[in-house]
């Protein structure tokens, strides 16, 4: 963890607010590591070349085919090729820090004990094809396009850190959104433990591996407008959430007036399969400020007014 607090002073220091977010599926068991240089950044050029429209990466078990326009496709892919980018990389260039910018989104950080060796980096930006097995679980939905990494030495070389890479988002509800990677072998979207800089717009995360494809899933199962009912409980600025744990400070806004309340949650609830719509239960003392107590009900947007600890795999 110590490393872990080293990187949050540092995003302070640069009045970048940050949120740690620790999904369950994890690729890291080590957390003595390297932490990423986030100071004197030095972005390296790419000539990244977009590919044609229609050009797919075949799944590994498809059949590629050509159609009549010459363009190669395959039946069974699941990811479409956008832009690629690579980068022959000679072993003294491998220093602290250096970065790989590409597609406008994508970072790829290495260290300078990484490998002392040539290698090859070869970088992928994809969308899912229609129909994809790749999709992402129930609950979850893409929030970036799937970033492929591909460090390859050009002789056999020990890996001795981790490697760093961050993915910039393009919208607010920074709580919704994590880093995800796609096991090949269980088939599925998994989590990882990632850093959220919401003044950078961006998630960094550090990766054991030297291939991945990863991408930014976001959780859309969590409310963030909907109908605030109240109950009669400990008679505060108190709420109760089924989204949110307890601890976290909500602004709940009347859509309907545009007055706000500042609640602290410290209860779980509503149930969403009694109540579908219901987003939050305020302390009646939270809801007449936004509402009249007669009216029961009320119409109101919910968002975080820090920065959210949530696990987004569920």
């Amino acid at each position: 963890m110590e490393q872990v607090y080293k990187l949050l002073l540092i995003l302070a220091v640069f009045s970048l607010p940050v949120n740690f977010v620790l999904a369950e599926e994890n690729p890291f068991g080590n957390e003595a590591n390297t932490q990423p240089n986030l100071s004197g950044i030095q972005f390296e050029n790419t000539n990244s070349q977009p590919a044609a429209p229609a050009e797919i990466l075949a799944a590994s078990n498809s059949q590629i085919t050509t159609d009549n326009t010459g363009t190669n496709v395959s039946d069974n892919s699941d990811l479409i090729l956008l832009n690629s980018a690579d980068f022959n990389l000679e072993s003294e260039e491998a220093w602290e820090g250096k970065k790989f910018k590409a597609f406008d989104k994508f970072v790829f950080d290495l260290d300078e004990k990484t490998f002392k060796a040539d290698a090859n980096l070869e970088l992928k930006e994809m969308m899912l094809s229609p129909g994809s097995k790749m999709a992402p679980p129930k609950g979850l939905q893409m929030a970036s396009r799937i970033y492929q990494f591909d460090l390859k030495p050009i002789k056999e070389v020990k890996f001795a850190n981790d490697f760093w890479f961050s993915i910039k988002y393009d919208q607010a509800d920074y709580f919704r959104k994590n880093l995800y990677y796609y096991d090949e072998t269980a088939k599925q979207w998994k989590g990882i433990k990632s850093i959220i800089s919401d003044g950078a717009s961006k998630i960094i995360a550090k990766f054991s591996l030297p291939y991945a494809k990863v991408a930014i899933l976001e959780d859309i199962s969590i409310m963030t407008e909907g109908t605030a009912s109240w109950y009669k409980y400990k008679g505060c600025n108190c709420a109760a959430s089924p989204d949110y744990p307890k601890g976290t400070k909500l602004k709940v806004t009347n859509t309907d007036n545009g007055k706000s309340v500042i609640v602290k949650v410290n209860d779980w609830g509503p149930d969403r399969s009694v109540h579908p719509t219901r987003v939050i239960d305020l302390d009646v003392v939270a809801f007449k400020q936004i509402a009249k107590k007669s009216a029961g009900l009320c119409k109101v947007k919910v968002e975080p007014v820090e920065n959210v600890n949530i696990t987004t795999n569920k």
